[in-house]
Formats: C-alpha cells, sequence, structure tokens
C-alpha cells in the first residue's frame, strides 16, 4: 500500500535522534551489527530511515541498526526519511512491518507487538489484518506471553524452537514441571521424540521425567509420509524460520489444529 502522508528527505544529525519506544525491535538489538558497521563502511547507508519530527529532535521509528551502526563508526548524520507523526498504532505496525522482513525479531518482540495491538483492536482477526499476518499466526505469539520467562530464555539463546516452548506452557499447567520439560527436550536432537516427549508428559502429570522416558522409549507412534508441492514445502520451510522450531513439529501442530478446529480432536472426538 503506498503511503499518502508526505515525506521529507533530509540528512539528520545522529544526536538529535532518539530511538522511539514504538520501535518494536526491543531484543538484542545489536545482534549481527557487525556485518553491517562493515557494510556501512564499504558502501554508506543504502536505504533512509524512517523518523518523525518531535520538537527540535526527531524520533526513530524504523532503521535502529542502520542508526546504531552509523554510532558506532563514528558517523555525524545519516539519511532519512521524516514522516507526519501518525498514531502510535500506526507507527508500530511501520516498524514490525519494517523488522519482520529483516534480521529476524526476537520472539518476545512479536509477542509484545501482538499483545499491545490486540488491547487497542480488540481482536485476533483484526491484528491479524494489520500486521498481514494469519489468525494463527497472532494466536501463536499471543501463547508465547504463557511461556515462562526461564523457558524464554531457551528460545533467546537458540536451545529451543517458540513453538516448542510455547506447546510445553499450554501443555503442561506447573512452571517448576514445565521447566524441567524443556530443559529434557533440548537434549533430544530429533524433532519427534520432542514431540513425543512433551505429550506423554501432557497425558502422564503425575509421572516422574525418568518414567517419561522409559514410556517414550517403548511407546509406538504411528508414522505418517506425506508428499507435498513445492508451494506447501516452501511455506513449510518460511514457518520453521519463522517460529525456530523444526519442520516436522510445525507441520505436526498444523496437522492438530485442523483436526480440533473441525471436532476430530478432543471432546467431539469418538
Amino acid at each position: 500500500m503506498a503511503n499518502k502522508r508526505k515525506l521529507k528527505f533530509d540528512y539528520i544529525p545522529l544526536g538529535a535522534i532518539d530511538v522511539s519506544n514504538l520501535n518494536v525491535r526491543r531484543t538484542k538489538p545489536e545482534e549481527g551489527l557487525s556485518e553491517l558497521v562493515q557494510s556501512i563502511k564499504e558502501i554508506g547507508v543504502q536505504q533512509p530511515v524512517v523518523v518523525f519530527k518531535k520538537g527540535d529532535r526527531f524520533e526513530l521509528i524504523i532503521g535502529q541498526r542502520r542508526f546504531r551502526a552509523c554510532q558506532q563508526i563514528g558517523g555525524k548524520e545519516i539519511p532519512a526519511l521524516i514522516m507526519d507523526k501518525q498514531r502510535d498504532i500506526d507507527a508500530t505496525i511501520a516498524s514490525f512491518s519494517e523488522n519482520i522482513h529483516r534480521t529476524e525479531l526476537d520472539y518476545k518482540d512479536k509477542m509484545q507487538v501482538a499483545k499491545e495491538l490486540l488491547r487497542i483492536l480488540g481482536s485476533v482477526g483484526e491484528v491479524a489484518k494489520k500486521l498481514g499476518v494469519s489468525q494463527a499466526t497472532v494466536n501463536n505469539y499471543l501463547g508465547y506471553d504463557a511461556v515462562p520467562d526461564t523457558i524464554k530464555k531457551m528460545v533467546s539463546e537458540g536451545r529451543l524452537g517458540a513453538m516448542t516452548a510455547t506447546r510445553i506452557a499450554q501443555s503442561i499447567p506447573d512452571e517448576k514441571r514445565a521447566i524441567q520439560i524443556a530443559e529434557k527436550v533440548i537434549e533430544k536432537p530429533r524433532a519427534e521424540d520432542r514431540t513425543k516427549f512433551i505429550e506423554i508428559a501432557k497425558e502422564n502429570p503425575g509421572v516422574n521425567l525418568r518414567q517419561v522416558e522409559r514410556i517414550l522409549s517403548k511407546s509406538k507412534f504411528q508414522p505418517l509420509t506425506l508428499d507435498l508441492t513445492p508451494t506447501v514445502m516452501r511455506a513449510l520451510e518460511q514457518a520453521s524460520k519463522d517460529y525456530r522450531s523444526e519442520r516436522e513439529a510445525v507441520a505436526k501442530l498444523a496437522i492438530e489444529e485442523w483436526l480440533q478446529e473441525r471436532g476430530f480432536l478432543g471432546e467431539r472426538a469418538g
């Protein structure tokens, strides 16, 4: 969609810019910055940042990493598009849309955006429409809110997938046990074993984890082979990347959600 607001281009002193609290990249803003610093040293800033005028200063909405990289190399100014002041919700959406297609946003940042927009807009459908993602994606972002902080740290460290973390939190209400299960799941290299372990722990809440391991080793799960079109395979690969989870875990969750929505799982299942 074309931006109908008037844009003015200018070079702005770095010292006159403040990073807005509406910028959605709040976690690990320095990640991967060294490559960008080197690029800017060699060819300069190729894409202007986006700011709002705020008195005698400027509020940075899009381009936090470019801004920080210029600071690191001792730059004096940066090319910028100056926008008319928008509603906060529009600024948040603009920042989200920019960042989600660049260096992967931390899942915690996505969760915070979804929570804030849900508070303002009132429905998951509206949030999905504004962000340009599916309602299932928004529900996954919101579900991550219930994940214990200790498990979120495992996700931020890249040791556990965000979707797997959400599944553990939703399946295991006891926080201490959920953390123990997350630690056990991390030890398992195969996505299939991770999923099975969570399911067995969910269905046997009174069983200790050593017994869960025994049940897992003896369990018989029906294997299923699917032939996927290239389009579906690409979508699965993208979902796996976005949710930092194995393809098998994403596919299994998608199948379960489809069956549950149509009443084949849960209370109506025969």
